[in-house]
């Protein structure tokens, strides 16, 4: 794994700035990747790497050259296929100077170009820089495992792995786009192709970008085909499934160097690490992290049943104390964006303690978008059964003083008498949209609803019919790419771990979503296909068991940890947070929470974690603007 950055001139009279300019860019990576660094400069281009070595330790130094030394490479990721696909590359007549799986990268673009793309079995975020033609190539994988940023700064084009390596060059204006804080506010994290700043943007998954003297132009190469020619009975596709999910696992063991998993005592981790038991010659090193304290939900024990039960070298790290305003100040700026997922603090926490004995982790992400495993699919489903009289219920509901409400409860409520993406937006928002309306002070009359456009765009993807694989399929293309799958990325990088994500093989993926949902999710149970496809594989207690996240105890800790922190900070004018956020609606929602004990520790910890990002990232001394003329 690693960080990639770099500029290229998109005219030729364009000039690139020194060459200590991509450096500082590369620095600002330098926790994706401390094991190496790389650069290559021309007149114009300038390409920076930072290498974390996993294949081919002592020869896969970047950026690599093509045989006659006119196009160079960039990749952060892993390629689990490339034996295969370099074997066909070299029958082309192809003559590779290394083993790594980034040569094969750039072969196969040579020999295929943009639809090539499509034969990688993997996880990546790429750039090639063909010299003769001045044209750079980006490439992000298909379900946006690995992120990839541009900025395009006049007759310049800038991209990375991190937005803040893009602020490293002091060149990319550090102005929010009013759409991107709504949708934070809407959503807790920015939808792409958006980004928090007005000039940056998520290069989108299954999606290539192509820049040179004709432009700027973004292409998708991944087109999956949601249907089977014939639909396979509810059995079948559980045998299926398991022999798809046993391969994308094996195939992700490929590595040069300490390799683990990441096992919280669920059942999709669980299933990850007995998967990897079976093929691997040695114990499978697992790690869990356990909180001791009120108000955790500590789920160390089921990891530890499952550990024996595969007789794994198990490792759990027990936290009994956080410094917490050290632990937010250190983990919030490091996601980039505003971006607010409690998890990502005990995700962090995990990678960092792994870190001591591995360089790769298995996870279980993505096996709920799949497989139907949210409370709220079955809240969907059990609308969806009621018809009207659900829609009725949630206005009736909706209509009663709820102020006094839970935060959940008052979502679910109101989100009943809703349809649509209409529905899907309020069960995730936090504040309703009136709410949100007072607290920024930039007006977003006339402007994109992103939010609306990110759930209808992915919506739109998914083939009609099915009502409930249409949202499991909008929630893989919203919540689980530019939020789960962010935060995984970025605070495994920040303890420079890898971490793999088998339930997100593309071919596990395109099959599952081929099937019918009541395959899946039926009578008010999720996951039923996972489960039906290793039956006596887990113990039993772990199989029966209820989805747990990581619960945080936020309300605890703002009343009491977090307390002065709080007060001292929302007290401060010393970042461009009250540029953009209300004060006297700040106020409000902390008078509500300290003094009226109202249930408001959720739309506090939303702006908790926007104020400190707006204090860690956009500090004015650092700022580079260009507000519009």
């Amino acid at each position: 794994m690693c960080g990639i950055c770099g500029i290229v001139a998109l005219t030729p009279h364009a000039r690139l700035p020194g060459p200590e300019v991509v450096r500082a860019m590369t620095d600002a990576l330098r926790h994706r990747g401390p094991d190496d660094e790389g650069y290559h400069f021309d007149t114009a281009a300038a390409l920076g790497h930072r290498r974390l070595s996993i294949i081919d330790l002592e020869g896969g130094h970047q950026p690599i050259a093509n045989e006659d030394d006119t196009r160079f490479i960039v990749f952060n990721g892993e390629i689990y296929n490339h034996r295969e696909v370099r074997e066909f590359l070299e029958k082309k007549g192809h003559r590779y100077r290394t083993a790594s799986d980034t040569e094969t990268i750039l072969h196969l673009v040579e020999e295929q170009g943009i639809p090539g793309m499509n034969r990688m079995n993997g996880m990546w975020g790429f750039a090639i820089w063909d010299f003769p033609r001045r044209r750079l190539l980006l490439s992000r994988d298909r379900l946006g495992i690995k992120p990839l940023y541009y900025a395009r700064v006049g007759e310049l084009l800038l991209f990375a792995s991190e937005i803040k390596s893009l602020l490293a060059s002091r060149l990319v204006a550090t102005d929010l786009d009013p759409s991107a804080l709504a949708s934070y506010l809407d959503l807790l994290y920015v939808p792409s192709p958006r980004t928090i700043f007005r000039e940056v943007h998520k290069l989108q998954p299954g999606h290539a970008l192509v820049a040179d003297s004709t432009g700027v132009r973004v292409e998708r190469y991944w087109n999956p085909d949601f249907t089977l020619d014939r639909v396979p009975e509810f059995p079948e596709a559980a045998e299926r499934v398991r022999d798809l999910l046993a391969d994308a696992v094996r195939v992700r063991l490929l590595s040069e160097v300490p390799l683990g998993a990441f096992l919280s005592g669920g059942m999709d981790s669980s299933l990850v690490v007995g998967l990897m038991s079976r093929v691997m010659d040695r114990p499978v090193k697992t790690f869990t992290v356990g909180f001791q304290g009120e108000g955790w939900y500590d789920e160390s024990g089921e990891a530890e049943i499952v550990a024996r039960h595969f007789q794994t070298d198990h490792h759990a790290l027990q936290v009994t104390s956080l410094d917490l305003p050290s632990t937010l100040e250190q983990t919030v700026p490091a996601l980039d964006e505003p971006m607010c997922d409690p998890a990502s603090l005990p995700t962090y926490l995990l990678s960092r303690y792994a870190r001591g004995w591995v360089t790769v982790a298995l996870t279980g992400e993505g096996a709920d978008e799949l497989f139907g495993g949210y409370d709220k699919y079955r809240f969907e489903q059990l609308l969806s059964a009621l018809g009207p009289l659900g829609s009725l219920a949630g206005r009736a509901g909706s209509a009663l003083p709820l102020s006094h409400f839970p935060e959940r409860a008052r979502r679910a409520l109101e989100a009943a008498a809703l349809s649509g993406p209409d529905r899907q937006l309020r069960l995730r928002s936090t504040f309703t949209a009136e709410e949100s309306r007072r607290i920024l002070l930039a007006s977003t009359q006339g402007l994109p609803d992103a939010s609306r456009e990110a759930m209808e765009s992915a919506a739109n993807d998914y083939p009609p019919g099915d009502s409930l694989n249409r949202i499991f399929f909008q929630d893989l293309k919203t919540y689980m790419q530019d939020d789960l799958l962010m935060k995984v990325d970025k605070m495994s990088m920040l303890a420079s771990l890898e971490a793999r994500v088998p339930f997100l093989d593309y071919r596990l993926v395109e099959f599952v979503f081929s099937l019918p949902s009541r395959y899946k999710l039926r009578g008010g149970k999720g996951k039923l296909l996972l489960r039906s496809a290793f039956p006596n594989f887990l113990p039993d207690r772990t199989m029966k068991r209820r989805k747990h996240g990581f619960v945080l105890p936020i309300g605890r800790w703002l009343r009491n940890d977090l307390k002065e922190y709080v007060r001292d900070l929302f007290a401060s004018t010393d970042d461009p947070f009250y540029e953009h956020v209300s004060r006297r609606e700040v106020s409000r929602i902390l008078g509500e929470f300290y003094d009226s004990g109202l249930d408001r520790a959720l739309p506090l910890w939303v702006l908790l974690w926007l104020k400190i990002w707006c204090r860690q990232v956009v500090r004015p001394q650092d700022a580079v603007s260009r507000k519009p003329s």
